[in-house]
């Protein structure tokens, strides 16, 4: 069995008033967050930086405070690690990857939930929605 791993980012922004997050349409017609592999000498941090910034045209400041990880098999033979951390937009032009990215949505976390296509992003936006709200001031409500 091949072991592969990849990191990426849950990017989010304030929309509206609504806490929203980037989702990616991959060109094999799924929806998820920006992520890919790590390669050589690579922190999980710089793949994830690294990997969002080619993907979505958009540099990233990273959360350190909230990891995740996803394992699932992509294809026969193959066992996939997927770290993520939360991180906001700090610059950049918002372009997807044409050569792996079809299209690209800011979308409120409602919404992504709908669009997301496996159970396993899922679970990880549930995830980083409880983190947030643990860590929103005591009594006040998250504009989700």
């Amino acid at each position: 069995m091949t072991n592969e791993k990849s990191c990426g980012a849950i990017v989010l922004k304030m929309m509206n008033g609504r806490v929203c997050t980037l989702l990616v349409r991959q060109n094999a017609g799924h929806w998820g967050f920006p992520k890919g592999h790590t390669e050589a000498g690579e922190t999980e941090e710089q793949t994830a930086l690294r990997e969002v910034l080619e993907e979505t045209g958009l540099k990233i400041k990273i959360s350190a405070a909230f990891r995740d990880e996803t394992h699932y098999s992509p294809k026969a033979g193959v066992y996939k690690d997927v770290v993520y951390f939360l991180a906001e937009p700090e610059s950049g032009t918002e372009k997807p990857q044409k050569e792996e990215i079809d299209q690209m949505e800011w979308v409120t976390m409602i919404d992504a939930m709908a669009l997301l296509t496996f159970e396993n992003d899922a679970m990880l936006l549930r995830s980083a929605v409880k983190y947030l709200k643990e860590q929103a001031p005591e009594g006040e409500e998250l504009p989700l």
